[in-house]
């Protein structure tokens, strides 16, 4: 939010926005602070609310609508005089009228050349701004008109503070008010109601309590702050031109049948003839009718009163509104405590005591609002208060502090970290509260935890606490309602906190303490931990264990806790056989044998070390029958393996693999040249009665096929593999070998290749002295020469 002021007087002492908080006409009102420049007096407040009038706009508008003709002519200036006496005389009076429920004034009323300024204590708005206004931040108007009990005494209180203030202004001041309306009436931060709206306030002559006085003209186009508002005025003033005391009493029925219908009785929209037809209907209505009926949604206590505050004849009213006041409506012991709470500095401390006590029974009863506005700043100042003496009253103290807490339950996160968390943890309340009031903060802890934020309820409360119970603390009972809330502690701090700073306190605490409800609370604390898994086995091991083990008392009470704990600490070990074996049933059995167990106690233990044996028995068997299972079969493994060793080798094929890997290259056709052995194969184009070749005395040359076109890549691949594979086989097989590799490459070709393609086959080259035997055969593509048996020599 943006904030501007001037070099001057009030601008020079408060910050404000640009925008107005609310309207309170002809005011407009902004929220405001004090800078830090300001006065001293300024400085003892957060907020204050600065009231301004434009007087550059108002002659604009009077200048506008002919209600003056020009500014400096003595009629225009007479108009403009009598109007500002107003604004004057309202703030002057505020600054006179010195009441806790008349509106507080911190800065006179300054005259600018184009504004009218003055500061008041902060206000949230008048009745008639909280009434009207529908906005969600404003709920105060909306909580009003709802008929529940805690928003009818949040009323029934207003009245009784505007009452107050109108006994001080007729019996202190003997002067009449005249404007008692909603907009009249603010609220300030406590929520108290404030009573303003003074610049009609009318001094009566003295001795007398009756006093004449003419309402002007009205001019519709005349600002209505200039006139009385007559939809609350008495009849006596429209009717009668006469004014008393009464009068405002008349005013204030009018009022509360606003409080609780949400609108005025009387529209008459400031005609004194509209008025007049007005409150003759409305005499008729109560003559037809009734009072009951009319005020109907007012309390019965309070509407016994309306006949004698809005009687026509005064003298049948109220002689002074202290009778008023003295009505059973205001005898509720709600408004009763109101009261007292206003006056709490006063009380003695004894007083404070007892009035606190009753208090914590009826906060309950209150809104949430009015506890929050009105209680809970009177409660913290109070609290401040106690805490500086120099002898610390423990007992007004704590119940000071619990009934703030309870207070702050109910409240937002924020709000009580804004307006409580500061007077509790920090410096110098915090010490002192938790030196004297241990046993308040312990059972409130729950709420703590919610209200402050993490990381300073762990390091500013929760630590301390802690150290200060189990190392400083001598009381017991504050020992053991502490260990009570251990499991907020364990949702606050982590592992390594409760290893290092939570579990060695408790410890302690179990060792030097003899109370055996605080050795019992700290078993009950092990136990929350162990289950918790905030105590792991090492520190079972390390500390938990030898602690236990050293324990010299033996009392029943503390050996049947153990008993208790026993099971959840054998779960916690259960792995950790040899600790379990060597520790934990040591320890049991030698608890079990204690003189100071009686049978029944004796038979209870005797039946937990049992379970716990049995358990580690069942466990360590089927632990043995496991590894036994593993050596068998490993054993097993062995020895089939060597059995079922293969005799050869299983190969694996390469080839085979490779193609599944799509980072291998294409194959390509693997060129080879002819070799000797080749040369020594027969071919199978030759014809049986053909004399075999002497491989032993002359080589032949290497058979060849020659294409006679060019074939695919597969095609000459195939060929060149069988002549490959034939080349390798062994001499005496050549015939067999040749016949294979004749009906594996003289197939037809693949569909896919080209139809026209033709295949020129050839016979071998023979030897010289065979060539004359022997002929050359063509075959067309695809065919061979059928294979004979050969004839044995």
């Amino acid at each position: 939010m943006m904030f501007w002021g001037s070099k001057n007087g009030i601008s020079s002492k408060y910050q404000y926005s640009s925008t107005p908080t609310f309207m309170a006409e002809p005011w407009s009102v902004y929220t405001a602070k004090p800078k830090s420049s300001s006065s001293s007096s300024s400085n003892t407040v957060d907020k204050v609310s600065v009231f301004i009038f434009d007087k550059k706009q108002f002659e604009n508008y009077l200048l506008h609508y002919g209600i003056i003709k020009s500014k400096h002519s003595s009629q225009d200036k007479l108009f403009l005089s009598e109007a500002y006496s107003v604004l004057k005389n309202q703030v002057n009076n505020l600054a006179k009228f010195k009441h806790p429920n008349i509106l507080q004034l911190v800065e006179p009323l300054e005259e600018h050349s184009k504004n009218f300024i003055f500061v008041t204590e902060y206000v949230s708005g008048s009745l008639f701004n909280l009434f009207q206004d529908q906005e969600p931040s404003s709920s105060f108007g909306e909580e009003l008109l709802q008929p529940n009990e805690t928003d009818s005494l949040t009323i029934q209180r207003g009245i009784l503070q505007v009452c107050q203030a109108l006994d001080f202004i007729h019996n202190k001041t003997s002067s009449v008010h005249l404007d008692i309306q909603p907009k009249s009436i603010f609220v300030n931060g406590n929520a108290d109601w404030k009573l303003s709206g003074l610049g009609h306030l009318v001094k009566l002559p003295q001795g007398t309590n009756v006093s004449d006085y003419t309402i002007p003209h009205y001019d519709p186009r005349v600002p209505s702050f200039l006139y009385i508002e007559l939809d609350f005025a008495a009849p006596e003033l429209v009717l009668d031109e006469t004014i008393s005391p009464k009068s405002d009493l008349f005013s204030l029925g009018l009022l509360i049948y606003y409080l609780y219908y949400g609108k005025s009785y009387f529209s008459c929209e400031n005609s004194s003839e509209s008025y007049r037809v007005q409150f003759a209907k409305f005499e008729k209505k109560i003559a037809t009718l009734s009072w009951d009926t009319v005020f109907q949604r007012v309390p019965p206590t309070l509407r016994f009163c309306l006949p004698r505050l809005m009687n026509r004849d005064i003298y049948s009213r109220y002689d002074n509104i202290v009778e008023f006041l003295d009505n059973d409506f205001f005898k509720d012991p709600l408004i009763q405590t109101l009261l007292f709470l206003d006056d709490l500095p006063t009380k003695t401390i004894e007083e404070k005591s007892i009035f606190l006590k009753g208090l914590v029974e009826l906060l309950p009863k209150y809104p949430l609002q009015l506890l929050q506005k009105k209680f809970l700043p009177i409660l913290i100042s109070n609290l401040d208060q106690l805490c500086t003496m120099k002898e610390i009253p423990d007992d007004c103290l704590r119940i000071n502090l619990q009934v703030i807490l309870l207070i702050g339950q109910n409240i937002s996160q924020l709000t009580f970290q804004e307006k409580i968390s500061s007077h509790i943890l920090e410096a110098p309340n915090g010490e002192i509260i938790m030196e004297h009031a241990t046993n308040e903060l312990i059972e409130n802890l729950h709420i703590l935890q919610t209200k402050i934020k993490k990381e300073v309820f762990d390091k500013m409360l929760l630590k301390p606490l802690f150290e200060y119970v189990c190392e400083k603390q001598e009381n017991t009972a504050v020992q053991e309602n502490l260990l009570k809330q251990l499991q907020i502690a364990l949702d606050t701090f982590d592992f390594a906190t409760a290893k290092n700073f939570l579990s060695p306190l408790i410890q302690k605490l179990f060792t030097k303490t003899t109370s055996v409800t605080v050795k019992n609370a700290c078993i009950n604390c092990f136990q929350l931990m162990t289950m918790s898994n905030f105590m792991d086995a090492y520190m079972i091991q390390e500390t938990l264990l030898p602690l236990i083990v050293s324990m010299k008392t033996r009392d029943a009470r503390i050996l049947m806790k153990f008993l208790e704990f026993f099971p959840h600490l054998y779960t916690a070990i259960e792995d950790k056989e040899e600790l379990v074996t060597n520790s934990l049933i040591p320890v049991i059995f030698s608890f079990s044998m204690a003189t100071t167990l009686n049978a029944t106690q004796f038979r209870n233990y005797c039946e937990c070390f049992n379970n716990i044996v049995g358990k580690v028995q069942k466990r360590h068997i089927q632990q043995l029958q496991r590894e036994h299972s593993k050596t068998q079969e490993m054993e097993s493994k062995d020895f089939t393996k060597i059995i079922d060793t293969p005799i050869v080798p299983s190969r694996k094929d390469t080839d085979n693999e490779i193609s599944k890997s799509i980072n291998i290259p294409v194959m390509q056709p693997k060129q080879t040249k002819p070799s000797i052995a080749n040369t020594q194969t027969k071919s199978i184009l030759q014809p049986r009665g053909a004399p075999r070749p002497n491989t032993q005395k002359s080589p032949i040359s290497t058979p060849t096929m020659k294409p006679t076109s060019s074939l695919t890549e597969n095609t000459s691949g195939n060929i060149a593999s069988s002549f490959n594979m034939a080349k390798n086989m062994p001499t005496s097989n050549n015939r067999t070998a040749n016949m294979n590799m004749n009906m594996n490459n003289t197939r037809p070709l693949d569909t896919h290749t080209n139809s026209g393609m033709r295949t020129k086959l050839t016979s071998p080259p023979t030897p010289p002295n065979a060539q004359n035997s022997s002929q050359s055969i063509k075959l067309p593509p695809g065919f061979g020469i059928a294979l004979q048996p050969s004839k044995k020599a």
